[in-house]
C-alpha cells in the first residue's frame, strides 16, 4: 500500500475485516507482493537494491528479498540485477518466483520460473530458462495435490496479462516439455502459439470471447479462479476448468484482480537456514555489507552432460561477475541503455574475478564472493573459453553450493565421493593479470592493439586499408575499431541480437568450441605467429582473451564512474565499493 502522502509502497498487514492494521516496512523504496513465510517472516520484491533495468535506464528493478515478522533484518535472497516478480510458496517450503535475465542472451524474452529457499540459498531454475514460449511465465502457484504449477503466460513488454498455462517440471525444464496451455482461446501474447503446441483436450470449448487472462488461483487439478476480460471491458472474476467451462463469479464497477479463496491451509515446513547473514541493527542493505562471509561452489565433474569438449583440454574455470546496474543517465545514450556498456546488447559491467583449477576428473571446489551474480567458463591451458554459461548464479554468505555438470537436473545431488577437489581445501580465485579492474575496451584492448598491431594497421601501415585499428570516431559513443571488431565477427563474440526473436537458438545453451576466444580470429592473429609472426605476450594476450570472452564490453565501471552525473536529481550515480 502507498499512502498519498508517502513516496513509496510499503508492506502492511490487516485482518480480513480490516482490523489490526499495521505497517511493516518503511523507507523511500518500494516493497511489493508480500507472502507469508513458514518461519513467520515475509518474502517480497523491493527496489531497495537501487538497481536499474539495463534496457530501461529510468526503471528500478524489483528484486526478491525477505524480512522478519516486524519488518527488520531485510535481506536480498536473489542476486538478480534485473526484476524479480510474484513470489509464491511451494508445499516444500521453497519460494517460487519469476526472474528476468539477459546474461549473454538477447534481451527479448528470458523471463523464467525459479525457486529459492527463504534464506536465499539453493537458487535453482524451475522451468523455461531456454524457452521462447511463453515470453514470461509469472504469477505461478502450486496446484494442490500435484507437482504442477499454474501460471500466467505474459509478454516481454505487456507483462500484465496473457494466457493461462500449467507446468509439470517432471516432464522437462524447457519448452515444449512439461508445458500445457489451458486457455486455448488466447495465444501466448507477443510470441504467439508455439510450433510444438497441440490442443491437450479435444473437448475444450470457450463460451463467449475473452481476450486476456491473469492471476490464476488453483482449486484443484482441473478447477481454478482467474481474472479475465473481453476487449477493453473491465476485469472480472471467473471460476474456470481446464476444458474451458467458466462461470462469472463477481464483477464490479472497476477491475477485479487476484482472486484468493479465504480458507485454512497447511503450513509448509520452515526450512533451516544455510546462510550466515550478519544481523547487526540497521544493516539492511546486504549487497554492500563488507562483513558478509564468502560462499563455496563444488562440482564433482564440470563436464558432466557436456558433449564436444575433450576432457584433457579443460584446465581452469573462469569466474565472471556481472555487476548490478546501480547507475543511470536517466536517458538512453544508445538504443535502449543509458549509460550503454556494449554495442552487442543491453549489457552489465563485467569483472573477471579470476580462475580456479579444474582437477583431472573434472571436479572443482572454490571460494567465491557472496551476494553477487556470477557466471562461469571452462578454459584451456591458454585461458581461452571452451564453453560458457549463459545464465547467472550466486551463493549466500556461508553457503556451499553443489552443481552437477553443465546441464543440472534438480532431482540429482552432486556427490563428493572420490572427487579430487573434495580432498583438499577450497581454491581461492586467482585474479587475472590486470588485477581487479572491470573490462573496458579503451583501457584493456586498444593499448595492446596499438603496441602489437599498430605498425601495420595504423598510420602508414600496409594493413590499414584492410583493417584500420586506429582509435577514432565510430558509431555514437562507440569508437572505431571497436565497432568493426564486434560487427565484422573478427572478435568472435556471440551475436545475441542476430537471431529471430522467436528462434529457440537465441536462448539455448550455445555449443562449445563454436564462439568467443576458442574461434576468435582476433585471438588467432594475436597468438599463433601465423599472422606476420605476431605473438602478443601472455599477459596482454589474456587481456584480449578476457575481453572477447566477456562478450566485448566497451565501458567498465571505471568509465561509468568518470562520467558526469546526470542532471535529473532522481537518477543518482551510485559507485559501489
Amino acid at each position: 500500500y502507498k499512502a498519498n502522502d508517502e513516496e513509496a509502497f510499503h508492506l502492511y498487514e490487516a485482518g480480513l475485516d480490516g482490523s489490526g492494521l499495521r505497517k511493516i516496512t518503511e523507507g523511500p523504496d518500494d516493497d511489493l507482493d508480500p507472502i507469508y513465510l513458514p518461519d513467520g517472516g515475509f518474502a517480497f520484491v523491493t527496489t531497495r537494491g537501487k538497481t536499474y533495468v539495463r534496457c530501461m535506464p529510468y526503471t528500478r528493478s524489483n528484486v526478491l528479498a525477505r524480512c522478519d515478522a516486524d519488518g527488520s533484518h531485510i535481506r536480498f535472497i536473489s542476486v538478480n540485477s534485473e526484476p524479480d516478480w510474484h513470489p509464491a510458496l511451494l508445499p516444500d517450503g521453497r519460494i517460487l518466483f519469476s526472474r528476468w535475465e539477459y546474461q549473454d542472451k538477447a534481451l527479448w524474452r528470458i523471463m523464467s520460473l525459479w525457486t529459492v529457499r527463504p534464506d536465499g540459498t539453493q537458487m535453482e531454475v524451475f522451468w523455461g530458462n531456454q524457452s521462447v514460449w511463453p515470453d514470461h511465465p509469472t504469477e505461478a502457484r502450486p496446484i494442490p495435490g500435484t507437482a504442477k504449477v499454474i501460471f500466467t503466460g505474459t509478454a516481454h513488454h505487456d507483462y500484465f496479462a496473457g494466457s493461462i498455462g500449467v507446468i509439470d517440471q517432471r516432464l522437462g525444464l524447457n519448452y515444449p516439455h512439461g508445458l500445457t496451455r489451458i486457455t486455448w482461446d488466447v495465444d501466448w501474447p507477443e510470441c504467439g502459439k508455439g510450433p510444438a503446441e497441440t490442443l491437450h483436450d479435444a473437448s475444450y470449448h470457450a463460451s463467449g470471447r475473452l481476450t486476456a487472462y491473469k492471476s490464476p488461483f488453483p482449486l484443484s487439478e482441473e478447477d481454478f479462479l482467474v481474472s479475465a476480460k473481453a476487449g477493453s471491458g473491465p476485469w472480472k472474476i471467473y471460476l474456470m476448468d481446464t476444458s474451458g467451462n467458466r462461470e462469472l463469479i463477481y464483477e464490479g464497477a472497476f477491475n477485479c484482480w487476484y482472486p484468493i479463496p479465504v480458507r485454512s491451509v497447511v503450513r509448509p515446513p520452515a526450512l533451516p537456514g544455510r546462510s550466515t547473514w550478519p544481523r547487526e541493527t540497521g544493516a539492511d542493505d546486504a549487497r554492500v555489507d563488507a562483513a558478509r562471509a564468502p560462499g563455496f561452489f563444488f562440482s564433482s565433474d564440470v563436464l558432466e552432460g557436456l558433449e564436444g569438449v575433450p576432457r584433457e583440454r579443460v584446465k581452469r574455470l573462469r569466474i565472471i561477475r556481472s555487476d548490478y546496474k546501480t547507475y543511470t543517465s536517466w536517458a538512453r545514450d544508445y538504443r535502449f541503455e543509458g549509460p550503454a556498456v556494449s554495442i552487442v546488447q543491453a549489457e552489465s559491467v563485467k569483472q573477471i574475478l579470476g580462475t580456479v583449477p579444474v582437477e583431472k576428473d573434472g571436479s572443482v571446489y572454490f571460494q567465491a564472493p557472496s551476494g553477487v551474480p556470477l557466471h562461469f567458463q571452462l578454459l584451456d591451458e591458454g585461458y581461452r573459453a571452451l564453453h560458457t554459461m549463459r545464465s547467472f548464479t550466486g551463493v549466500m554468505p556461508g553457503e556451499t553450493r553443489g552443481c552437477v555438470g553443465c546441464h543440472e537436473g534438480q532431482q540429482r545431488t552432486p556427490s563428493t565421493s572420490g572427487a579430487l577437489a573434495a580432498s583438499r581445501p577450497p581454491s581461492l580465485i586467482t585474479p587475472p593479470s590486470w588485477g581487479n579492474a572491470t573490462i573496458g575496451y579503451e583501457r584493456l584492448v586498444q593499448p595492446v592493439l596499438d603496441r602489437h598491431c599498430g605498425k601495420c594497421h595504423q598510420g602508414q601501415g600496409a594493413g590499414r586499408k584492410a583493417l584500420d585499428l586506429t582509435l577514432r570516431e565510430g558509431e555514437g559513443l562507440f569508437k572505431e575499431p571497436y565497432v568493426t571488431l564486434i560487427r565484422s565477427g573478427i572478435a568472435g563474440v556471440i551475436q545475441v541480437e542476430g537471431y529471430d526473436q522467436r528462434a529457440p537458438a537465441a536462448y539455448a545453451t550455445y555449443p562449445p568450441l563454436k564462439s568467443l576466444s576458442a574461434t576468435s580470429k582476433l585471438i588467432e592473429y594475436a597468438s599463433s605467429g601465423r599472422h606476420f609472426e605476431v605473438r602478443v605476450p601472455d599477459g596482454e594476450l589474456q587481456q584480449l582473451i578476457g575481453w572477447v570472452d566477456a562478450m566485448g564490453p566497451y565501458r567498465g565501471l571505471e568509465e561509468i564512474r568518470s562520467m558526469d552525473d546526470p542532471r535529473c536529481a532522481k537518477a543518482p550515480v551510485v559507485a559501489r565499493p
